[in-house]
């Protein structure tokens, strides 16, 4: 049985009677909404970097970067209690429950500090659709709860100051919060502050003192999570030499640049205040001006919670904003925008005091005209000004969610999930060597800790920028990676060498052959140290051909000649190269694949390989008339394969139109024969 009251609903079970006030039905049925939207747009599965990082370590209890011991430990047990979809789904999906909860709790604390519940809903609602949070909801980072702490820590002070919880509660919930995120360490100079104005007399009692500093300290030991679950080389490999680097921000300093008074000005003008003005629309930045000046002048809002002054509230909040913005300002990264999430959430608490500010003034017009005119036309007056208020809330609402929509959908994006399938999907060689920069091998680290697949492959995080060489004691590893090639172990790079700015050189000294998502090092000249046409076949046999493809119309591409690397004789589980000379008689109009097949003596296809000439970098739609372009074709013997003879087969086809172009000898062009020998 259910009967609606003034202030909620009342609930009747086996005789029981539960009471829910319409304020908490609202902030549940925000934090629905607002979960049902970032999972909407959550990124769907496995990702790299950061990212992909996290993932793997919510999974394995690892560490990352500066530790997260209260990220991890509440996002494994996430995992358990949410068994639905992969492990890099739910660690996407746990972003999105504390982003979710730190609107609703947004919506609580507004409408606990102003007293207007249309007003909590519109700030909650704002800070919903704001792009930065919501770009952060829909990954795994510690960000939203992050952002979840502000809000609690702010509520609990001021509840705190308005005598309604000890002050023990939140100063724990602050020490919480430091598990988390170190950025919460700006808090600090305004909770010192307000702490000294309420309690300085009772403050310096050693039983208050100790009990405080318990408050605070018990949940910092959550810390030693690094050092048992710290022997990890997912990411950032994290030791004891490195607790002061890693876990007291001492690596922070990398970043962090102290220019003069016009790089301070550039950084407020030019960076702070146009994303803080993204974020909520000019609007939304002009009522939080107002609410600034509202608590400025001691003018609260008609709902203004009892018990908290005006002068202490602004402090705090304008103290933890100073402080946060200030650390951003010389924190000098490209992904600074998530640092400044504690400074847009504390000016949200200004702009819902502001827009209460105006709602008041729209209400003494009213008493105003009612004074000068009839009492219908300015109560009528009244309502639609305020009315407008509330439309230009929700319509920056609006505005907001459609233009942020675009950017931060993510659902779509499953290039890394592909990629990695198809990498993994790959016969590679047995204890093959994966050398890349460690954001791209973070989904390799994926599929071994969490999903248990090609375990034997090792991995090699290298350096790609030279400024990052001196913070590694084995530089480049370029030596190393020379080593291993020539000593012939299967090396594949996650990215090109020349994509690099510390190995570059490997190009010129090796030959590099797409394979799948990866580029494979053959021992041989690369084409940088040769030149272009110079001992291309890597000094197997040339053999000329001369066969034409030709399409229904009579345009035509010419395999001018092939060679096989190392040779035509393979053991099963080898590594070969087909290198292809092709030439266009004629401009050719189409985008034509290459496929290259192994076919077996009962004409089955044992291996495929299918791309663009030259992996895409030459489509033939560019070709010049007469023009050579070298194709390097790469192919696997299969670990299986039974000694024997196997066929080189290619085929050409327009992949848009589905159409395959013919030789002489029909649509497939035997190119070499295969010879599959025996293990010794």
């Amino acid at each position: 049985m259910k009967t609606r009251l003034a202030s909620g609903f009342r609930f009747q079970v086996s005789g029981l009677t539960f009471r829910v006030s319409r304020d908490w039905l609202l902030a549940l049925a925000l934090f629905g909404a607002a979960f049902a939207l970032y999972a909407r747009t959550a990124a769907p599965g496995l990702l790299d970097g950061d990212e992909g990082e996290f993932q793997t370590n919510i999974a394995r209890l690892g560490v990352s970067h500066t530790g997260y011991p209260l990220f991890f430990l509440l996002g494994k047990l996430w995992t358990m209690l949410v068994p639905v979809g992969t492990m890099a789904a739910r660690a996407n999906l746990f972003a999105a429950f504390w982003g979710a909860l730190a609107v609703a709790a947004l919506f609580v604390f507004t409408r606990w500090l102003v007293g207007t519940r249309w007003i909590a809903l519109g700030v909650a609602l704002l800070l919903t659709v704001s792009r930065v949070e919501w770009s952060q909801a829909i990954i795994p980072r510690p960000y939203t709860l992050n952002a979840l702490f502000v809000i609690l820590v702010t509520f609990f002070f001021f509840l705190w100051r308005t005598g309604k919880v000890d002050l023990t509660v939140p100063v724990f919930i602050f020490g919480l919060s430091l598990t988390n995120h170190r950025t919460m360490i700006w808090f600090a100079p305004a909770i010192a502050v307000l702490i000294l104005w309420q309690e300085r007399a009772a403050l310096f009692q050693p039983r208050r003192l100790i009990a405080l500093a318990g408050a605070f300290a018990l949940p910092l030991l959550l810390y030693g999570y690094v050092f048992w679950r710290g022997d990890s080389d997912v990411g950032v490999e994290f030791h004891l030499k490195d607790f002061n680097e890693m876990i007291l921000a001492g690596n922070a300093s990398r970043w962090m640049y102290y220019g003069g008074l016009d790089w301070i000005v550039h950084r407020i003008r030019d960076v702070y205040l146009p994303l803080l003005i993204e974020q909520f629309t000019p609007l939304g930045f002009v009522v939080g001006l107002i609410g600034i000046g509202a608590l400025v002048s001691n003018r609260v809002p008609r709902g203004w919670q009892s018990g908290l002054p005006a002068r202490d509230a602004f402090v705090f909040i304008a103290l933890t904003n100073i402080g946060n913005s200030a650390f951003c300002v010389f924190f000098n990264t490209i992904d600074v925008e998530k640092f400044f999430l504690p400074s847009y959430i504390t000016f949200l608490f200004l702009m819902g005091v502001g827009i209460a500010v105006v709602g008041d003034w729209l209400g003494q017009g009213k008493r105003q005209k009612v004074e000068i005119k009839s009492r219908v036309i300015g109560e009528g007056c009244s309502v639609f000004a305020r009315a407008l208020l509330l439309a230009g809330l929700f319509a920056s609402v609006g505005f907001l969610a459609v233009n942020n929509f675009s950017v931060n959908d993510w659902s779509g994006r499953t290039e890394v999930a592909r990629a990695w399938d198809e990498n993994l999907a790959l016969p590679l060689e047995h204890n093959a060597l994966i050398v890349g920069p460690w954001e791209t091998l973070t989904p390799l680290e994926y599929a071994q800790y969490v999903e248990h697949r090609r375990t034997d492959l090792e991995r090699w995080k290298v350096i790609v920028k030279q400024e990052q060489l001196k913070f590694t004691d084995y530089g480049s590893r370029q030596s190393d990676i020379e080593r291993a090639v020539r000593a012939g172990r299967p090396v594949y790079f996650t990215v090109h060498p020349n994509e690099t700015e510390t190995l570059g050189a490997l190009a010129e000294q090796f030959r590099l052959v797409r394979v799948g998502e990866l580029w494979r090092i053959v021992n041989c000249e690369g084409r940088e140290a040769r030149g272009e046409g110079q001992g291309a076949s890597c000094g197997a046999p040339v053999i000329k051909l001369g066969a034409i493809f030709r399409d229904h119309a009579g345009s035509g591409i010419e395999l001018v000649s092939y060679a096989v690397y190392p040779s035509p004789n393979l053991r099963a589980g080898e590594f070969g190269l087909l290198m292809l000379s092709w030439r266009a008689p004629e401009a050719v109009s189409a985008r034509l694949t290459i496929s290259l097949r192994v076919v077996d003596a009962q004409d089955r296809v044992v291996y495929q390989r299918d791309a663009e000439p030259a992996n895409g970098a030459r489509p033939t739609i560019g070709w010049a008339p007469g023009e050579i372009v070298e194709d390097d074709a790469g192919f696997f013997v299969p670990a299986d394969a039974a000694p024997g003879a196997y066929r080189l087969v290619i085929v050409v086809y327009d992949a848009g139109s589905g159409e395959e172009w013919v030789t002489l000898r029909g649509v497939q062009m035997d190119v070499a024969i295969l010879w599959v020998v025996m293990v010794k």
